[in-house]
């Protein structure tokens, strides 16, 4: 979370800087306005991501194709080195009650598909948040130096959502591979059970 939090006071003071002396406006002015920009983009995706965790549940079926991860995507994931970078990402499931930053019963069919369903209630916040950050544009009246701050801002909030986005498609993957594990060793003990 402290990455985030220095990327986002970096971006801040940058954003300010240069719309101050591009635009010729108070540099106090400025850094009030960048941050009221970036509190608004934090308070839209917080509204999409309550939002779709409204969806009902036969909506985020993880197994609908949306949600599907092919292996050529998987790949894709592994090419930006994902594994390196991913645990520097933070997760804030602890608001909704379901951490997704590390497995803690990777034997329960039920607590996989609970995880994968919480994957897609994330997927479907962070994807929405991609477009839904450039509704600051709208908050104040049209200006060069509204736009000038909220755009980077926006455009700031897409690169921050990504990371999430492709960590939660990717971990996906591999949930869906250990829950057809364990449902297939279910099935062998129950046949086994079963011819005893």
């Amino acid at each position: 979370m402290k990455l985030y939090l220095t990327i986002i006071a970096a971006c801040i003071l940058l954003i300010s800087a240069i719309v101050s002396l591009a635009c010729e406006v108070g540099f106090l002015s400025t850094i009030g306005f960048t941050t009221l920009a970036v509190v608004a983009v934090i308070a839209v995706d917080g509204f999409v991501s309550g939002m779709a965790r409204m969806m009902p549940k036969a909506i985020a079926r993880h197994d609908a194709k949306i949600y599907v991860v092919s292996a050529k995507e998987k790949k894709f994931y592994e090419k930006l080195k994902i594994r390196k970078w991913k645990d520097k990402v933070p997760e804030i499931g602890h608001f909704t009650g379901f951490r997704k930053n590390k497995i803690a019963d990777p034997k329960s069919v039920e607590y996989l598909e609970r995880f994968l369903l919480e994957a897609c209630y994330g997927e479907v916040g962070h994807f929405f948040s991609l477009f839904f950050g450039f509704a600051i544009l709208l908050l104040f009246p049209i200006s060069d130096v509204w736009f000038a701050i909220s755009i980077p801002v926006a455009i700031i909030n897409v690169l921050l959502n990504l990371p999430s986005l492709f960590i939660l498609r990717y971990n996906s993957y591999k949930l869906e591979i250990l829950r057809k594990s364990n449902l297939r060793k279910q099935s062998r003990e129950k046949t086994a059970d079963e011819t005893i």
